[in-house]
Order: C-alpha cells, then sequence, then structure tokens
C-alpha cells in the first residue's frame, strides 16, 4: 500500500491506500486437516490449513495505518464464521492478526504502464492479492517483453488522473 511513497513514483499510484483486515489463526485439536474445503461467506472466509490451522478472515476496515487487533474484529469474524460453520467455535484460538491492503479508489488493481517512462504498476490489488498474483505476473512479464496475452486495459494506473476540462 506505499506503492506511491516510493520515491520517484508515478504521481497515479498517490491513490493506493491501506485497507486494514483482521484475521483469526484457530487449530483443530489433533492437528489434522478440519475441513476438506474452503467455505466462503459473502464477507468471511474459513481456510483449514493441513496441518490444523484454520484462518478466518478478514475484516474490511479504512482505518489509514492501523496494525490493532480490536475485540470487536475478533468477535464479528468469529460469529460471522460460525453462521457458516457452526463447529468452528470448537477449535483452539491460536492468534489474531492485522494487516494492510493496498486498495484503490475503485478496489480493482493498477497494472501496467505509467505516466513514467519504463516504470510498470502492479499494486491495489485490495482483498484479492493472492487470488490475482499469477495473472498479474504473467501480464507484468508480457509487458516487460512486449507481449499482451493479458488484457490489462481496464486496470490502467492512469484511469484516476482527473478527465480534462472541456472549453466552449
Amino acid at each position: 500500500w506505499r506503492s506511491g511513497a516510493i520515491p520517484g513514483a508515478p504521481a497515479e499510484l498517490a491513490v493506493v491506500r491501506p485497507v486494514k483486515g483482521q484475521l483469526l489463526h484457530l487449530r483443530a485439536r489433533d492437528g489434522s486437516p478440519w475441513t476438506a474445503h474452503n467455505v466462503r461467506g459473502l464477507d468471511v472466509y474459513v481456510v483449514s490449513r493441513p496441518d490444523g490451522r484454520v484462518v478466518v478472515g478478514a475484516t474490511v476496515e479504512e482505518k489509514g495505518g492501523d496494525v490493532s487487533v480490536t475485540a470487536a474484529g475478533a468477535h464479528y469474524l468469529l460469529d460471522e464464521a460460525r453462521r457458516l460453520v457452526p463447529d468452528v467455535g470448537e477449535l483452539d484460538f491460536v492468534e489474531a492478526i492485522a494487516g494492510l491492503r493496498p486498495g484503490s479508489p475503485d478496489n480493482a488493481p493498477l497494472l501496467g504502464e505509467t505516466s513514467v517512462g519504463g516504470v510498470l504498476a502492479a499494486t491495489g490489488h485490495f482483498r484479492n492479492g493472492v487470488l490475482l498474483a499469477p495473472v498479474t505476473a504473467t501480464a507484468i512479464v508480457d509487458l516487460l517483453n512486449g507481449r499482451s496475452s493479458v488484457d490489462v486495459g481496464a486496470f490502467s494506473p492512469r484511469r484516476f488522473a482527473a478527465a480534462p476540462v472541456m472549453s466552449r
């Protein structure tokens, strides 16, 4: 989320903001995978890891650079996870953590050429950074090599530039 703060960064990256996300780490007591599938609700997901860890995530909070973990955040996550999978309340609590994601004004990534010659952007992925990493890598490598197997036009970092004023 600090891409706009890099010295010499293109001005259009200044729109990237930090979006706080809290998540919980739980654990199955026997150390075995807790569920065979990941479960996704509208706002919360429950991911079972092979070692018995279970991740419950994640909040979306516009809190600037705040990475504190709150009781309200943990309560919300547990409550929503229990709506999806009632037995999640029987897991051992391991920890609660918070981090920051890079968000753009429309929460879609900024990918491609910037106003600074030779500088490409790949930021602003919001909640989908891990999911979009493979296609983002392919798109950036293609752009670096003068190819275009992924159309990133809709994600241009320049899309938030002020529209020109028309005179009459």
